[in-house]
């Protein structure tokens, strides 16, 4: 399936659907490989959800559903909306199936978790790393020879520059790199021009609250590494006074939100 990214509309319909979700009111999820194979058990109650690991038949990994990022009150939902929140796939591509995990902390703009348990050889024992994704999820893919994260900046759409259906989320894809996830998605720029593309397009038609889309597009240029058509094309859009908000601009002044814009791109690592 071709990468879209993830707008905020489809973004919140998501979290608002998540509670009705099919895979909430089943009491046991399971999913396996020839030799690793992962139960979920106690599915629709969080604090009760409980998930095990077993390697060739011998369990290693038995423990209560729970993440930094929401407690024991984490939600299991699917990693790609209509699936299972569970997946057993090597995902590190090092002959290993890893066990992946979904979760969801509640909140209408809140939070999508992808866990990762890996099999440590040295101890036998499955090692967990977690990544937040904010409002925005992620789903995987093999690109070229790797299984990449994808998903989408929500902090650039939750900035405040205008309201939060009305902002967009530039492209963001991480890959998981030695048990850790690393934002590889400047290495992939035939991805990035065609979200920036979009996030202008939006822009163009949205001139009375554009801000928020403006601002996705000048995320996704600067990882292009076209830092100075970013500052030029703002310039030019704030002396043609294009640069509106329904929510009023930073002290009311285009020229105040692109430099708090500048401010952002360059705090959040984009320049």
């Amino acid at each position: 399936m071709r990468w879209r990214p993830i707008t905020t509309l489809a973004l919140l319909a998501a979290c608002l659907a998540l509670p009705a979700s099919a895979a909430a009111h089943r009491a046991r999820v399971t999913a396996a490989t020839s030799h690793v194979s992962a139960s979920l058990s106690g599915v629709g109650t969080p604090a009760k959800t409980r998930l095990t690991i077993r390697l060739n038949g011998q369990k290693l990994y038995d423990q209560h559903v729970r993440s930094q990022f929401c407690g024991t009150l984490c939600d299991v939902t699917a990693l790609t909306p209509g699936t299972s929140p569970l997946k057993v796939l090597d995902v590190e591509s090092d002959g290993q199936p890893d066990v992946l995990l979904g979760l969801y902390s509640g909140g209408a703009h809140c939070c999508f978790i992808d866990q990762v348990f890996s099999l440590d050889p040295g101890t036998m024992a499955y090692v967990k790393v977690e990544h937040n994704f904010l409002d925005a999820g992620a789903r995987i893919k093999k690109l070229d020879t790797h299984y990449e994260f994808l998903s989408a900046d929500a902090r650039i759409s939750e900035a405040g520059f205008t309201d939060f259906a009305d902002s967009g989320a530039p492209i963001q894809i991480w890959r998981l790199i030695n048990r850790r996830f690393v934002n590889v998605t400047r290495q992939y720029p035939k991805l990035i021009k065609p979200d920036a593309a979009i996030w202008m397009k939006a822009f163009r038609r949205h001139l009375r609250n554009g801000v928020g889309f403006i601002a996705a597009w000048a995320a996704d240029e600067d990882l292009l590494g076209k830092s100075k058509l970013v500052s030029s094309t703002l310039a030019r859009l704030a002396r043609q006074h294009r640069l509106r908000s329904t929510l009023g601009l930073p002290h009311h002044s285009e020229t105040a939100f692109v430099a708090e814009l500048q401010k952002a791109l360059r705090t959040l690592g984009y320049t």
